[in-house]
């Protein structure tokens, strides 16, 4: 079928232009042209001969032939239906390549259809000049599913993290640890409790022992009296004598048990509070708590978030938003916007450290210069010289190396200033410190020695 096609195209071809016959004409020597071929041609040279059999002709001939014209038509409209590389208004192949619609077009459009007047040029060299632009475009595509591919990797890493979260297990300890406390204060109140009623208990039977001997005695002496008393006359007043003295041995008045009863206010009174006051003892309080979800993958955290160690191998953690992914370095789970804060950080032994504040607003993501320019207001320990981080550095005047750093945020003043617990003098004073929210920022390269956030003294107060 596609043989039969292809003979008839070539039957009803133009061997000037190649194109299916327009008002195709037929010359005497039986050879067919497009009318338009044959004239533009024969102007062209002058002389009317055909151009394949050279048999003279001339333009009387060039009548056009209806039946072929049709036949054309015909094949035309059938190919525009059929065939996917035919034009689908004119049904010629298509060989022209529009840059205004940037469409496949055939030679009658360039000058009868929608594309007339548009810049149109050859389908290979089109073909060729697209491919290039589309392997152009497909590069920030490609990047783009990089970035995409990345953020799914990171998403499944996330996932899979929350997956093998022991949190839970945490607080169930933390609780329990809690849980255990108020069983042994229960035990040991609920222990007193009962040795007090013991001992109480004691004390009434005992003391109702000894009332229970007196009234015995009592009755045995009211009831011989009262026996005496019936006696006869004579034998009455001989033993009236001892009779009266028993009278005289009145026993003093029964003394009362003083606070014989439970002391309830002891153990009722204020309980909670009483547990809660006792609870300081095994709780500590923290006023900085680092935040795990910005650590670099470098560091290992302890359980109760306070200290953090940099390591020689790095953990597998999602590279999530938060999280500081070039330096070691971490935030504080808690920043800041108003009001004065203070905190201690043991430094003691670490070899490379740097402490203070950071603006919320930095950029997690590669190095930083640790400048207040940069968000950043900070002193830091390295290769044994202390030095405030400014620009540029200053040093710090120190007498003795430093155990412990107190960092002062006043957010209302707009400064952050740096002591050593044991001097009274400040180490260093950051000022203008003017952004919405500030936390605590740590850095450590040390592999040694941790970084370790002090607790704060716990006290209990009544207003």
């Amino acid at each position: 079928m596609a043989t039969k096609q292809s003979h008839l195209e070539e039957d009803l071809s133009c061997p000037i232009c190649g194109s299916i016959f327009e008002k195709p004409v037929v010359l005497f020597c039986r050879h067919r042209f497009c009318k338009r071929c044959l004239e533009s041609l024969w102007n062209g040279v002058g002389a009317c001969e055909c151009p394949l059999c050279c048999q003279p002709s001339s333009m009387g001939e060039l009548v056009v032939n209806t039946t072929l014209e049709k036949t054309c038509e015909g094949f035309l409209k059938e190919r525009s239906k059929n065939d996917p590389l035919a034009c689908k208004e004119h049904g010629e192949r298509l060989s022209l390549f529009c840059l205004e619609d940037l469409e496949p077009t055939c030679s009658k459009c360039k000058s009868l259809g929608n594309h007339k007047g548009h810049r149109l040029y050859a389908l290979d060299e089109a073909s060729q000049d697209c491919k290039e632009e589309l392997k152009n475009a497909l590069k920030p595509l490609r990047e783009k599913l990089k970035l995409f591919q990345k953020a799914k990797l990171t998403c499944e890493q996330t996932a899979e993290h929350i997956k093998a979260d022991h949190t839970e297990s945490q607080i169930r300890v933390e609780f329990e640890t809690l849980h255990q406390f108020l069983r042994d204060e229960e035990a040991s109140r609920l222990s007193m409790l009962k040795q007090e009623k013991l001992q109480k208990s004691q004390i009434m039977k005992d003391k109702i022992e000894d009332l229970e001997n007196d009234i015995t005695s009592l009755t045995n002496t009211i009831r011989s009296i009262e026996q005496e008393m019936r006696a006869q006359d004579i034998p009455f007043l001989k033993n009236y004598k001892d009779t009266i003295k028993r009278t005289w041995r009145i026993p003093q008045d029964p003394e009362m048990v003083t606070r014989s009863l439970l002391d309830v206010a002891k153990y009722l009174g204020s309980l909670k509070f009483k547990v809660w006051e006792r609870m300081k003892d095994i709780i500590t309080y923290t006023p900085v708590i680092l935040d795990p979800n910005t650590a670099a993958s470098c560091f290992l955290l302890s359980e109760d978030l306070t200290t953090l160690q940099c390591c020689a191998q790095t953990y597998n953690i999602p590279d999530n938003t938060e999280r500081f992914d070039v330096s070691a370095e971490m935030l504080a789970s808690e920043g800041f916007s108003c009001g004065r804060h203070s905190w201690d950080v043991e430094v003691k032994n670490n070899t490379y450290w740097v402490i203070g504040v950071a603006s919320a607003s930095i950029n997690r993501k590669g190095k930083h210069v640790l400048t207040p320019a940069e968000g950043f207001w900070t002193i830091r320990l390295r290769n044994g010289e202390y030095k405030a981080c400014t620009a540029p550095w200053s040093p710090l005047n120190l007498n003795r190396e430093l155990q412990v750093v107190r960092v002062v945020l006043d957010m209302d003043r707009c400064k952050v200033t740096f002591y050593d617990p044991r001097e009274r003098t400040p180490l260093f004073n950051f000022t203008d410190i003017i952004i919405p929210r500030a936390f605590p920022y740590f850095c450590s390269a040390c592999k040694e020695h941790p970084l370790r956030v002090l607790p704060a003294r716990v006290s209990v107060s009544v207003d």
